[in-house]
Protein backbone atom coordinates (compact mmCIF):
# COMPACT_ATOMS: atom_id res chain seq x y z
CA UNK A 1 0.00 0.00 0.00
CA UNK A 2 2.85 2.41 0.82
CA UNK A 3 4.54 1.64 -2.51
CA UNK A 4 1.22 2.82 -4.41
CA UNK A 5 0.59 5.92 -2.33
CA UNK A 6 4.27 7.27 -3.18
CA UNK A 7 4.03 6.12 -6.56
CA UNK A 8 1.02 7.65 -6.88
CA UNK A 9 2.27 10.67 -5.21
CA UNK A 10 5.65 10.96 -7.67
CA UNK A 11 3.16 10.60 -10.43
CA UNK A 12 1.17 13.61 -9.50
CA UNK A 13 4.06 15.36 -8.59
CA UNK A 14 5.94 14.56 -11.96
CA UNK A 15 2.15 16.00 -13.67
CA UNK A 16 1.81 19.06 -11.77
CA UNK A 17 5.76 20.00 -12.26
CA UNK A 18 4.95 19.43 -16.30
CA UNK A 19 2.27 21.72 -15.84
CA UNK A 20 3.57 24.26 -14.37
CA UNK A 21 3.68 27.78 -16.56
CA UNK A 22 6.52 29.54 -14.40
CA UNK A 23 8.69 29.58 -17.35
CA UNK A 24 6.65 30.84 -19.48
CA UNK A 25 5.23 33.69 -16.98
CA UNK A 26 8.81 34.66 -16.12
CA UNK A 27 9.33 34.98 -19.82
CA UNK A 28 6.51 37.36 -20.44
CA UNK A 29 7.95 39.46 -17.28
CA UNK A 30 11.34 39.68 -18.67
CA UNK A 31 9.50 40.77 -22.40
CA UNK A 32 7.32 42.93 -20.64
CA UNK A 33 10.37 44.68 -18.52
CA UNK A 34 12.38 45.14 -21.56
CA UNK A 35 9.51 46.67 -23.47
CA UNK A 36 8.58 49.24 -21.03
CA UNK A 37 12.24 49.83 -20.17
CA UNK A 38 12.23 50.54 -24.37
CA UNK A 39 9.41 53.00 -24.27
CA UNK A 40 10.32 54.96 -21.19
CA UNK A 41 13.92 55.47 -22.44
CA UNK A 42 12.91 56.47 -26.00
CA UNK A 43 10.58 59.11 -24.70
CA UNK A 44 12.72 60.04 -22.00
CA UNK A 45 15.55 61.22 -25.07
CA UNK A 46 13.42 61.81 -26.99
CA UNK A 47 9.80 63.88 -25.67
CA UNK A 48 8.11 65.19 -28.85
CA UNK A 49 5.52 63.59 -31.74
CA UNK A 50 8.97 61.79 -33.52
CA UNK A 51 10.35 60.32 -29.99
CA UNK A 52 6.93 59.17 -29.49
CA UNK A 53 6.81 57.76 -32.72
CA UNK A 54 9.98 56.14 -32.07
CA UNK A 55 8.40 54.44 -29.05
CA UNK A 56 5.57 53.40 -30.40
CA UNK A 57 7.65 51.49 -33.48
CA UNK A 58 9.38 49.84 -30.64
CA UNK A 59 6.68 48.63 -29.22
CA UNK A 60 4.65 47.89 -32.08
CA UNK A 61 8.08 45.34 -32.86
CA UNK A 62 7.17 43.75 -29.66
CA UNK A 63 3.50 43.52 -29.13
CA UNK A 64 2.54 40.43 -31.13
CA UNK A 65 5.35 38.21 -29.19
CA UNK A 66 3.94 39.96 -25.72
CA UNK A 67 0.22 39.86 -26.79
CA UNK A 68 0.94 35.86 -27.26
CA UNK A 69 3.10 34.90 -24.44
CA UNK A 70 0.11 36.72 -22.51
CA UNK A 71 -2.83 34.98 -23.92
CA UNK A 72 -0.95 31.68 -23.11
CA UNK A 73 -0.25 32.71 -19.52
CA UNK A 74 -3.29 35.02 -18.26
CA UNK A 75 -5.68 31.86 -17.55
CA UNK A 76 -2.49 30.20 -15.59
CA UNK A 77 -3.53 29.69 -12.31
CA UNK A 78 -3.31 27.44 -9.26
CA UNK A 79 -0.56 24.80 -9.32
CA UNK A 80 0.45 25.95 -12.70
CA UNK A 81 2.12 28.86 -10.96
CA UNK A 82 4.03 29.27 -8.44
CA UNK A 83 3.24 32.08 -5.76
CA UNK A 84 6.92 33.44 -6.05
CA UNK A 85 6.50 33.93 -9.74
CA UNK A 86 2.66 35.23 -9.49
CA UNK A 87 4.55 37.79 -7.61
CA UNK A 88 6.83 38.60 -9.49
CA UNK A 89 4.20 39.11 -12.31
CA UNK A 90 2.05 41.40 -10.06
CA UNK A 91 5.21 43.34 -8.89
CA UNK A 92 6.49 43.64 -12.76
CA UNK A 93 2.97 44.67 -14.06
CA UNK A 94 2.54 47.18 -11.24
CA UNK A 95 6.58 48.62 -11.40
CA UNK A 96 5.87 49.10 -15.72
CA UNK A 97 2.99 50.59 -14.94
CA UNK A 98 4.96 52.92 -12.92
CA UNK A 99 7.71 53.45 -15.00
CA UNK A 100 5.30 54.60 -17.86
CA UNK A 101 3.30 57.15 -15.57
CA UNK A 102 6.72 58.63 -14.36
CA UNK A 103 7.81 59.20 -18.11
CA UNK A 104 4.93 60.72 -18.55
CA UNK A 105 4.62 63.31 -15.79
CA UNK A 106 8.58 63.83 -16.00
CA UNK A 107 7.78 64.81 -19.80
CA UNK A 108 4.20 66.25 -19.61
CA UNK A 109 5.24 69.65 -20.11
CA UNK A 110 7.34 69.41 -23.14
CA UNK A 111 4.37 67.22 -24.78
CA UNK A 112 2.09 69.72 -23.66
CA UNK A 113 3.61 72.25 -25.50
CA UNK A 114 3.44 69.57 -28.41
CA UNK A 115 -0.18 68.54 -28.84
CA UNK A 116 0.84 66.14 -31.11
CA UNK A 117 3.83 64.45 -29.31
CA UNK A 118 0.53 64.26 -26.38
CA UNK A 119 -1.90 62.51 -28.54
CA UNK A 120 0.68 60.18 -30.32
CA UNK A 121 1.61 59.38 -26.02
CA UNK A 122 -1.90 58.83 -25.63
CA UNK A 123 -2.84 56.03 -28.16
CA UNK A 124 0.74 54.47 -27.24
CA UNK A 125 -0.50 53.76 -23.63
CA UNK A 126 -3.72 52.91 -24.83
CA UNK A 127 -2.24 50.37 -27.52
CA UNK A 128 -0.11 49.03 -24.74
CA UNK A 129 -2.91 48.30 -22.22
CA UNK A 130 -5.17 46.75 -24.96
CA UNK A 131 -2.64 44.33 -25.83
CA UNK A 132 -2.93 43.16 -22.22
CA UNK A 133 -6.84 42.83 -21.81
CA UNK A 134 -7.20 40.12 -24.59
Amino acid sequence: MKKVTISLLMAAVTILSACSKDAEVNAFVQELDAATHEIVTTIDAEPTAAGVEKAQSAFDNRKAQLSDSWIAIKDAVGAQVSADTKKKLEESVASNMQALTAASIRNMMKMAADKEASAKFQRLMEDYSKTFRQ
